[in-house]
């Protein structure tokens, strides 16, 4: 009897210990029309950005502006970690230009023009007016300081380019064909995976998010393993997170869930 009684005991604390790691979504009574041909994401004052016909807008309640240079070709990223020095990434012109938050040119980093000339595939906010970018001629990430145009921290060069980069003021993953790599702004690695089918990464709280056949998956501090966020809808083209809440773009629909994540 005493034996059947630890089982049932450890069942029980085995199924608790996986609903407390489980990672799900709570929907809100909120949606709102967009047609987008890439959704970006939502600043704190609930104004939305998205890209359309090679500009980039910011729609709030009341009126709707764009920012645009049709010389730069394509936008490739846009990155609102710091929505007062929005940076917009084009890789065709291998070019940064820095916004304010009313899409108003700060400065612009012209990556053929600078000193030590690079080819860079990707580019987004660091701290301190800095940009995490990824140095294709020398395969390594690198954090440049564009105010000065200089390289603050090297990076050990990698074997595979970077195929997506997912950051915050301090550290960044670094996605390539056969692996995930998480630096600190100081040039250390300090986690290396295999890659993943997963696609348009992105950083909250330490966590780590990624589309796979339209699901929503996450990664977090707390958990090795990747696992589907539950009772989300299964049609997921675009998704941002910001002060714990999930945007997700659908059916030329924004709808708004809050998280329900694993307790540190």
């Amino acid at each position: 009897m005493r034996n059947v009684l630890l089982f049932i005991f450890f069942c029980i604390s085995t199924l608790c210990a996986q609903d407390s790691l489980e990672v799900s979504a709570l929907p809100l009574d909120t949606a709102v029309s967009l047609k987008a041909e890439t959704f970006i994401g939502v600043d704190s004052y609930n104004n939305f950005y998205y890209v359309k016909d090679r500009a980039l807008y910011k729609k709030s309640k009341d009126k709707t502006i764009q920012f645009s240079d049709l010389r730069l070709g394509a936008i490739s990223t846009v990155d609102l970690l710091n929505p007062l020095l929005i940076t917009v990434f084009y890789a065709e012109t291998n070019t940064a230009v820095i916004l304010d938050n009313t899409l108003n040119e700060i400065t612009r980093v012209n990556f053929n023009a600078i000193e030590n000339f690079r080819n860079v595939s990707h580019a987004r906010t660091a701290s301190d007016r800095r940009l995490w970018i990824f140095n294709t001629d020398l395969q390594r990430l690198e954090l440049f300081d564009y105010q000065n145009n200089r390289v603050d921290s090297n990076f050990t060069p990698q074997p595979d380019i970077a195929v997506e980069l997912a950051s915050d003021f301090n550290t960044c993953w670094v996605l390539t064909e056969n692996n995930l790599y998480h630096y600190n702004q100081y040039g250390s690695l300090l986690e290396k995976l295999p890659a993943t089918s997963l696609a348009n990464i992105a950083v909250l709280d330490e966590s780590l998010f990624g589309i796979q056949d339209k699901k929503l998956y996450i990664r977090t501090k707390q958990s090795a393993s990747w696992q589907e966020i539950k009772n989300l809808p299964q049609d997921t083209k675009a998704f941002y997170l910001k002060a714990g809440n999930l945007y997700l773009y659908r059916s030329e629909k924004i709808s708004t869930y809050t998280l329900k994540l694993p307790k540190s």
